[in-house]
């Protein structure tokens, strides 16, 4: 108000917004808006375009909001590794959801600045088409985290606004009469508050967050049908798009232009694009373009919205604007031009994943990855690029990301990205034959697949829709379309099962609730060797849910050295005394704060207990655990920064730790981790075991200390094994590696595409492993009587010998069939021009298959041939010469229902 500001109502939205322009009579941002920006630019004074326009923008902003006394904070990692909710960073507010805004942690700085990179796929299909959508984008961002009731509060609304508007027009210079504030509550993710919405020149800059409301079904606040009530934070939300800043200070016709100037460029060119707009005589190209970049917006393309309408659409308001085009015209123009504009698009994103160490696959947040790859593959082949994957992504890098710190290397993403292009090659030239057997039940006049076998399809065989779809149009199904913002509906499926997955890890309870007790003392970290306790009964719950066999209650006590499951270790066992009972403690969980001993009886509240816990098997896990670290440690070694966690089980036979990699292992690869990590063993004297609180853990080791999985409270326990592996980790580990003696990994196997698990034995579970492996060994040479040091050779011998003899027996067989199907055993006639044979023979159904096939093999002489055999309960085949009279005359299939029919049998 101050400023010359009013509240109106948009005529089109309907929507309160604030402006300072006379003649506004909507809020800017409706289809009734055009970018007044195009040719124009909105910020004066940048000259730069591309990766210099966003470096200079950025460091404009955060240094205002520095000179405001905000704190600059470094961007986060694309991969949100310390949630469990999500795969990737969505916005600069999930650097710090859960643990700030639930008020469990602080933030790294308090008011805040940050230019978050954040990768959103929900918008993918739009990408290329609406001149301004993208899958990767920085927000640019300041954040406050008010706690009234503690005395914190910095600033709120009104001071919020103020600081956004001065920096619109003092720092950027932006006209106010451009500017407009649009009132549009938010909620999402369980909270909720007032928001507005930043118009400029008809494009959204940035969005204004409040979020003092949380869901609660006796909230007094209602929004979009659900309830909220005022919640202790008070937390500015602030996003600034990067990218929509340097577009709006450039004024080129899209948003692409303003950012990938230069693989924009050089995309037309290796694309031959001129020559798409020479082809076109007679039609204004250049103002049709023109015209197109103001209109673009109109081209929301997103889940569930007619494409077909919005397009028309475009081509009215074209027609309006006095350039008349039809629809086979402006796709001829658009389609080449939205997949220039995307790939620089999808190769950034891409770039980002990959740099922060993502594998792509099938499955979670790799399918996101593998999915941007593939679709760039499938623009350059419709646009004929005479470049491959890693081409592209080398010129983006050099370009669009030069200064960039990233976890893999170049050539690691490059080489990433080569094999992606070969599998996706491979699998386009199995393409046919999978997309039509999935379509076998699906009519040839179907408009549409079936959204869960689209979702098997790309989950199973990495099928994109747009490919399932292509290629069954050239089976047959003409018909077949793919609706609009599918891609989209992919991407939100893997993010909600992200969250699914996040929300049912909860293992059920064991016992009903428990009564307000102190949390049970943790006496394993204070001496993890400690094995002998004495504690008291704090109570004896009987069990809800078997935990395991022969175990019927729950006891918990004042203190424990007893290790609950957790961190993929199993639970502790061992015995809890009093004078009048012995019982076996059978597993050890965790609920809440609390230790839950699963024991065979009984104990009294209030008795006082003799624990000893199994020092045997406790060693061994210990072993285990403290392996998998280091075998993951060395994997990263030998294999590359991407390694990461996915998994992992430390159990008393063997342990498993599931690493994500882009190829299957070979014995060489798993030889070498193995002997990095019995080096750390002879190297490392001492492990180190600290508690951080949350906020300097990451700041002091990152977020690939989460290979365990996202961290549930304020603080954190750490495990360093020296500069070979830190990590955040709850489990038993040795103080002293060496004490572990030696480890083994036994094998590898592929639990998933990208994903590779390895099966180690650590400790006493190594010797036993090796006596055991010494024992097949003299098994083995005992039955060839050959020593040990012969066996490979005597070994080698035998399987040449043994497959010589196959091959012998193969041809033996094949001229026997020859002569049994020459005529000379009888029971062959020719009827007109057909040879029939009808034979019994002694033979299995392997040489039955062999025999018909030299019978029936030669088109010269079209034969039928029935052959039967005793052997294995009776066999019955029969075949006729393909692509002969004899095929025309003969069907197989009823001949052998017909005469199975008689002998009381079946086929087919």
């Amino acid at each position: 108000i101050d400023r010359g500001y009013d509240r109106r109502t948009c005529e089109v939205s309907g929507l309160s917004y604030w402006t300072c322009d006379p003649g506004r009579t909507t809020s800017g941002d409706t289809d009734q808006d055009p970018y007044t920006f195009i040719g124009r630019p909105i910020l004066p004074g940048f000259d730069e375009r591309g990766h210099a326009l966003k470096e200079r923008m950025r460091e404009s902003f955060l240094a205002a909001f520095e000179a405001s006394e905000h704190t600059r904070v470094d961007p986060y990692p694309v991969l949100a590794r310390w949630r469990d909710d999500i795969h990737l960073t969505i916005a600069s507010i999930a650097d710090f959801q859960p643990h700030v805004t639930s008020g469990l942690a602080d933030p790294p700085a308090n008011p805040l600045t940050i230019s978050q990179p954040c990768i959103r796929l929900t918008d993918v299909d739009a990408v290329g088409r609406s001149g301004r959508h993208l899958t990767t984008f920085e927000m640019m961002a300041h954040h406050v985290f008010n706690r009234p009731a503690d005395g914190v509060e910095h600033y709120w609304i009104e001071t919020c606004v103020d600081l956004c508007h001065r920096l619109l027009t003092e720092t950027f210079a932006i006209d106010p009469n451009e500017v407009t504030y649009v009132e549009n509550p938010w909620s999402g993710g369980g909270n909720a508050g007032a928001a507005v919405e930043v118009i400029v020149g008809g494009l959204e800059l940035a969005t204004l967050v409040f979020m003092d409301l949380e869901e609660h079904p006796e909230g007094d606040v209602e929004i979009k049908g659900l309830r909220y009530r005022t919640m202790p934070l008070q937390i500015i939300d602030t996003g600034y798009g990067l990218e929509r800043f340097c577009w709006a200070a450039a004024g080129t016709p899209t948003i692409y232009e303003a950012i990938y100037p230069e693989s924009v460029a050089w995309l037309k060119d290796l694309a031959n694009f001129d020559a798409v707009l020479s082809a076109h005589k007679g039609v204004d190209v250049e103002r049709l373009l023109g015209e197109l970049s103001r209109l673009n917006g109109i081209m929301n393309i997103e889940a569930g919205v007619d494409a077909e309408a919005l397009q028309a659409t475009l081509i009215q308001r074209l027609a309006e604007a006095g350039v008349d085009v039809d629809v086979s015209l402006l796709t001829a123009v658009t389609e080449p031009l939205a997949r220039i504009y995307a790939i620089p698009d999808h190769l950034h994103a891409l770039a980002h994943m990959l740099g922060d160490g993502l594998v792509p696959s099938n499955a979670k947040d790799g399918y996101l990855a593998r999915m941007l790859a593939r679709r760039v593959l499938r623009m350059s082949n419709e646009l004929e690029l005479s470049v491959t994957l890693a081409d592209l992504m080398g010129h983006h890098l050099d370009h669009h990301l030069p200064n960039r710190k990233m976890k893999q290397t170049r050539e690691g993403m490059l080489h990433i990205l080569d094999l992606e292009e070969a599998r996706y090659n491979e699998m386009m030239r199995k393409s046919d034959r999978l997309v039509k057997k999935a379509l076998e039940s699906t009519t040839k006049d179907a408009t549409s697949v079936d959204d869960d076998l689209l979702f098997e399809l790309a989950d199973v065989h990495g099928l994109q829709p747009e490919i399932v779809v292509g290629v069954g149009r050239e089976a047959g199904w003409t018909d077949l379309v793919l609706r609009a913002g599918f891609a989209a509906e992919m991407a939100e499926r893997h993010a909600r099962l992200a969250k699914e997955a996040a929300t049912s890890t909860k293992d059920a309870d064991l016992v009903e609730a428990l009564p307000d007790l102190p949390a049970t003392s943790l006496l394993f970290y204070d001496d993890v060797h400690m094995t002998e306790m004495e504690a008291s009964v704090l109570t004896c719950r009987p069990l809800l849910n078997q935990g395991v066999e022969g175990a019927t209650h729950a006891v918990v006590l004042d203190k424990t050295c007893f290790y609950p499951e957790g961190g993929g270790q199993e639970g502790d066992q061992g015995r809890l005394s009093t004078e009048a009972s012995d019982r076996r403690v059978l597993d050890t969980k965790k609920q809440g704060d609390h230790v839950l001993h699963l024991v065979d009886g009984p104990l009294e509240v209030g008795d006082l207990v003799q624990g000893s816990l199994d020092a045997a098997r406790r060693q061994q896990l210990m072993d285990h655990h403290t392996a998998v670290h280091i075998v993951g440690g060395a994997a990263r070694r030998i294999l590359g920064p991407h390694i990461f966690q996915a998994g992992a089980n430390k159990s008393v036979d063997s342990a498993r730790l599931d690493i994500t990699h882009h190829t299957r292992l070979q014995r060489e690869d798993l030889d070498a981790i193995e002997r990095l990590a019995n080096d750390v063993l002879a190297q490392v004297q001492r492990t180190e075991k600290t508690e951080l609180d949350r906020r300097d853990a990451d700041r002091k080791h990152g977020f690939d200390l989460y290979q365990g999985g996202a961290p549930k409270g304020s603080s954190v326990r750490i495990l360093r094994i020296a500069d070979h592996d830190i990590q955040a980790c709850g489990g038993t580990h040795h103080d002293e590696p060496g004490r572990i003696g030696s480890i083994r990994i036994v094998r590898s196997s592929a639990v998933q595409d990208g994903v590779e698990r390895l099966t180690v034995v650590a400790g006493q579970a190594a010797l036993r492993y090796a006596r055991q492996q010494d024992e097949l060994l003299r098994a083995a040479s005992d039955a060839l009587s050959v020593t040990p040091e012969d066996l490979p050779r005597a070994a080698e011998r035998f399987f040449t010998e043994w497959k010589d003899q196959q091959k012998r027996i193969k041809r033996m067989e094949q001229e026997i069939a020859k002569l049994r199907t020459s005529g000379g055993d009888g029971g062959s006639t020719i009827v007109d021009g057909v040879r029939i044979i009808v034979q019994e023979v002694d033979a299995d159904l392997k040489q039955l298959t062999n025999m018909l096939g030299v019978m029936t093999r030669d088109p010269e002489q079209p034969t039928v041939a029935v052959l039967g055999s005793r052997e294995g309960g009776g066999k019955l085949l029969v075949a006729v010469t393909e692509g002969t009279v004899a095929a025309e005359r003969y069907d197989a299939v009823k001949l052998l229902r017909a005469i199975a029919h008689h002998i009381k049998g079946g086929g087919g």
